[in-house]
């Protein structure tokens, strides 16, 4: 057990929420560390002068924002991001192993187009005009290539609603930035991207999980946490869903943007994956408009380097979304833009679009084989799939076996938000694998490992 008594004396506000605050904290600056057991109740109550249920309430608030995890007879640990292996590790992949951990985007041969692009942005007598300071919200010409590009992905916008991004993870950050303000609540699916995770803890917003099913997050469960506290957004994942691969259906959307309007809720829509389906809904937003804030990058289906975002936004948030563009990187790379700007008007971007739908749908093939006759969910058009395990095997003890056998992939409680106890999957992504044939082999280990069943030493101790 860590022995953890956090400084709180001088700390504002409800007790508990001072506990929860100095937990987070201790875990940014590494004085906690993931798989920590944190003290009892009763014991942090005692050093702390403080009741056990005010313990209790901070040991609660912590596991709602996802920086602990309780164990029924263990205790309460500090979570265990294999998230940040996932973001960051694994370029520090053993020798040899089959990473099957991120979703990058799927090798394809049309991508080779985009060094030729590249060479003509170089050339260009612009060229030295994109190396000096720029709008916040990017170029008049490079907010309209995002419009472009949307629409000829079937959402029509114009230039004046886009502002121009860091990539699309940025473009969450902005918008997060811009919409709401430390200790504000917002809500997402309870399996969620976990970068959305991350933003939360360093914008310091108190992220609650909806309860789901298939299709997404539950109306219902989504109007109770709004009568329950003061929601300011939600955010959704909502065509080829990370991790899950599910595209959520149309009544479903409007059903949660009905929601969203009866309680003046923003919609973070997160569509970086949504150009990779042949046909999809419209988006949530679009059910809301005034609402609605639409992010897209070019990372899943052009190229993961290429640090582009897009996000569309109502026209009395535009203020917002600079002010908090100047305060995060005074402005996405307008070098970066101007290809993206290239790509997309010489029609390289949407080539390599439709090699990387068609490479997905081999890879995804090659899965969809692997695992017959096991529960696993991989809409068209996904580059990844969420393989349900099957009992008694626990998805960090899965991820642990498929790894000694030179296999990466991720488990379920990278995702989870709250209560890390009831899912038990993992991601298994096609593009990172150098080729299909070892793809191949990995999805032959991982039926393996699922066929064998986890050994007698793990079952009895589970």
């Amino acid at each position: 057990m860590t022995k953890w008594t956090p400084q709180i004396a001088e700390a504002a506000g409800p007790r508990y929420m001072a506990i929860a605050d100095a937990l987070a904290g201790d875990i940014t600056e590494g004085r906690l560390k993931p798989g920590d057991r944190l003290p009892t109740h009763r014991d942090l109550a005692w050093h702390l002068g403080v009741t056990v249920g005010t313990v209790s309430r901070a040991y609660a608030e912590a596991e709602r924002r996802g920086l602990t995890a309780g164990e029924v007879g263990r205790g309460t640990f500090v979570s265990a991001p294999a998230s940040n292996e996932h973001l960051h590790r694994w370029n520090d992949a053993p020798p040899g192993s089959i990473p099957m951990r991120s979703s990058f985007p799927i090798p394809c041969p049309e991508e080779s187009a985009i060094a030729a692009v590249m060479a003509r942005c170089a050339a260009s007598p612009r060229a030295m005009e994109m190396l000096g300071y720029q709008p916040q919200r990017g170029r008049p010409e490079h907010r309209q290539a995002g419009a472009d590009w949307l629409t000829q992905n079937g959402v029509e916008t114009s230039g004046e609603q886009i502002t121009v991004t860091a990539g699309a993870h940025h473009g969450m950050l902005v918008v997060l930035a811009a919409i709401t303000r430390p200790g504000d609540h917002i809500v997402a699916d309870s399996l969620t991207y976990p970068g959305m995770l991350g933003l939360a803890r360093l914008l310091g917003l108190r992220l609650d999980g909806l309860a789901r099913d298939r299709e997404g997050p539950l109306p219902d469960a989504f109007e109770d946490a709004c009568r329950a506290h003061d929601v300011k957004a939600i955010y959704l994942c909502p065509t080829l869903h990370n991790p899950t691969s599910v595209t959520m259906p149309d009544e479903r959307r409007r059903a949660l943007a009905a929601v969203a309007r009866r309680y003046d809720v923003a919609i973070v829509e997160d569509d970086v994956f949504g150009f990779l389906a042949e046909d999809r809904p419209p988006p949530v937003g679009s059910h809301a408009p005034e609402l609605g804030y639409y992010i897209v990058g070019l990372s899943k289906t052009v190229s993961a380097g290429l640090r582009v975002g897009y996000v569309v936004a109502p026209d009395d948030a535009q203020l917002r979304l600079s002010q908090a563009i100047n305060s995060t990187c005074w402005m996405a790379c307008p070098l970066t833009a101007e290809i993206a700007a290239e790509l997309i008007h010489s029609g390289v971007a949407a080539e390599v679009a439709a090699g990387r739908r068609r490479a997905a749908a081999q890879r995804r093939d090659l899965a969809l084989a692997a695992f017959r006759g096991w529960d696993f969910e991989s809409d068209p058009g996904a580059n990844f799939l969420w393989l349900h395990l099957p009992d008694p095997w626990r998805s960090n003890a899965f991820v642990e076996e498929a790894e000694r056998r030179g296999v990466l992939i991720t488990p379920s409680d990278v995702f989870q938000v709250g209560r890390r106890d009831s899912v038990h999957a993992v991601r298994v992504c096609f593009g990172p694998s150098r080729d299909t044939e070892e793809l191949k082999r990995g999805l032959d280990i991982l039926a393996g490992v699922l066929q064998e069943g986890p050994s007698y030493a793990f079952s009895s101790m589970v």
